[in-house]
């Protein structure tokens, strides 16, 4: 399905999610849309008028550059320790 097509029916139902749920209901969309292979570059673009949307890619977003981060910091210290 185009990602086009999963903005529509986003729109579309996102006005009969209870505005206390849409938080929750958008974070599961980015879920199921990386799970998906989609590009966080192309759901911004194709989401970039959507608060619930945006909010719930950026949170994503910061929660993989954190797991990157530690594994980073992982490899370096053994990398370190092999060394001497």
């Amino acid at each position: 399905m185009s990602l086009d097509m999963i903005s529509e029916v986003w729109e579309t139902l996102r006005s009969h999610i209870d505005a206390n749920d849409r938080k929750d209901a958008a974070d599961s969309l980015i879920n199921l849309l990386i799970d998906h292979n989609y590009e966080t570059s192309d759901i911004k673009s194709e989401f970039k008028g959507d608060k619930d949307v945006m909010a719930a890619l950026k949170y994503y977003a910061e929660q993989h550059e954190v797991e990157e981060e530690y594994e980073d910091d992982g490899d370096d210290d053994e990398d370190n320790s092999d060394d001497y």
